[in-house]
């Protein structure tokens, strides 16, 4: 199965090399911008289709492997431990021969542009040579970039996004060319627009093809890294994706090496080029340095499922503590029946548990002392009755206090209640004088008023 899988994939992309190097090239041929016959200003013409085919070349390559990589069945084959070494080795594997698989399906350019190049040239005598060398070099830049595309997802958008670019500006040079009758062949340029009425700086670079050249690789460096940050893809793969498309504008122009000229439009490429690396270069790493949404989406993801364990946690905490309390519940219960006392009603204390009182006051040691009458007087006594004898309200109130306050200076050793060694309480309501109250002073006005007269 596994074998299948890799026959597959290779065999698919020998097949889209082939076919997006055919067709690439036929469009390039159909429309006028590849011509390899001789005419007045055939140097112009020999420069740009060199440069038109290293090109090419080397994008059919990367959009080859790409595409065989994204269709393979069940995708690139994964060992059990990807993290481990045998994983690794084989994604590299994996990669490499994609790409060389693609490189293979692309070598049907060699003889597309060798064949029509072979009539022979005032200042090249084998021009069918350097034409199929240009597409070679091509193929094997487009290899080693055909490997960094299936690593990071990043560099292929910026490779697909680029190729997409250049072949719409160069379908609208022809159109506008065809509209004013011109030769399509001289006007359509790689990667830029030939204005004719433009500034010139120090006679060699053309200040609007300049500026439109790095504008574009600055954008697309921007927007084709940005997916792949906010995926959360490799960060170094997204900061050095910018460069990639430009990256092989700037070696075609190498390769073709356009003759040094005045006011030359492929001199002018020639030396932007390398800029517009740089400029979509520090587009992509501006989205990879500021942090892309995807970032903090996954920082909301981690927040929200940290959240959502910190809940699962605490109702499995509860649903323990539930069940802890249930079976509780039911222990109660049994031992309640077991007893023979009431389940539904509330719980009273056993009939054989001794009530003692309960000094006010003091401290309380046990449920038994929770439980007596004496720890209640409103219990107890409050009804008015105890033991067949009926009390009036300051009689229950002594009887209370002589029950509960021991009259003797020292501290009781123990008592029955487990109070020993504890200080006397005071008794809660104060006891009423044995004795008679005394009788009310009367006025001595009033005595003298009422008593008989002296003598």
């Amino acid at each position: 199965m596994a074998a299948r899988s890799w026959a597959t994939s290779i065999f698919t992309a020998i097949g889209i090399a082939a076919g997006a190097g055919a067709a690439q090239l036929g469009l390039g041929y159909g429309l006028g911008i590849i011509s390899w016959q001789p005419a007045d200003d055939s140097g112009t013409v020999w420069v740009s289709s060199l440069a038109w085919v290293a090109w090419l070349a080397a994008t059919s390559t990367v959009i080859g492997a790409i595409c065989a990589d994204r269709l393979a069945t069940g995708g690139a084959p994964v060992p059990a431990n990807p993290r481990s070494a045998a994983g690794h080795a084989l994604t590299i594997a994996w990669r490499i021969v994609t790409a060389l698989a693609a490189a293979v399906g692309s070598l049907i350019i060699v003889p597309l542009v060798a064949i029509p190049a072979r009539v022979p040239r005032p200042d090249n005598a084998a021009p069918y040579f350097t034409a199929g060398g240009y597409a070679v070099v091509g193929i094997i830049v487009g290899l080693l970039l055909a490997i960094g595309a299936l690593t990071a997802r990043a560099i292929a958008a910026n490779i697909v996004a680029s190729s997409a670019w250049l072949w719409t500006l160069a379908v609208v040079a022809v159109a506008d060319v065809v509209r004013v009758e011109g030769d399509t062949a001289t006007s359509v340029q790689l990667g830029t627009w030939q204005f004719t009425d433009a500034v010139w700086i120090r006679g060699m670079v053309n200040l609007p093809g300049a500026l439109l050249m790095l504008v574009t690789a600055l954008i697309i460096g921007t927007l084709a890294a940005w997916p792949a940050g906010r995926h959360g893809d490799n960060r170094v793969g997204v900061a050095i994706s910018g460069a990639a498309g430009p990256l092989l504008v700037a070696i075609a122009y190498f390769l073709a090496v356009p003759a040094l000229g005045e006011r030359d439009q492929h001199l002018s490429a020639f030396v932007i080029a390398p800029y517009a690396v740089l400029a979509g270069l520090a587009g992509s790493v501006i989205v990879s340095a500021i942090g892309t949404p995807g970032s903090r989406a996954q920082a909301r993801a981690a927040r929200k499922a940290e959240s959502e364990g910190r809940d699962a946690r605490s109702a499995a905490e509860y649903s323990d503590w539930t069940a802890a309390l249930a079976e509780a519940d039911a222990a109660e219960a049994r031992r309640r029946s077991d007893a023979g006392e009431s389940v539904d009603g509330p719980w009273t204390a056993p009939e054989d548990t001794k009530k003692e009182p309960v000094a006010v006051g003091a401290d309380v040691d046990s449920a038994k002392d929770l439980a007596s009458d004496a720890y209640a007087p409103a219990r107890a006594y409050g009804s008015g009755e105890k033991s067949g004898r009926t009390y009036t309200s300051d009689a229950a109130n002594r009887a209370y206090a002589e029950d509960t306050v021991d009259e003797s200076p020292t501290v009781p050793a123990a008592s029955s209640s487990g109070q020993a060694g504890r200080a006397p309480a005071t008794p809660l309501w104060p006891e009423s004088p044995a004795g008679p109250a005394p009788a009310k002073p009367t006025s001595g006005r009033k005595s003298r008023g009422r008593g008989k007269p002296a003598g």
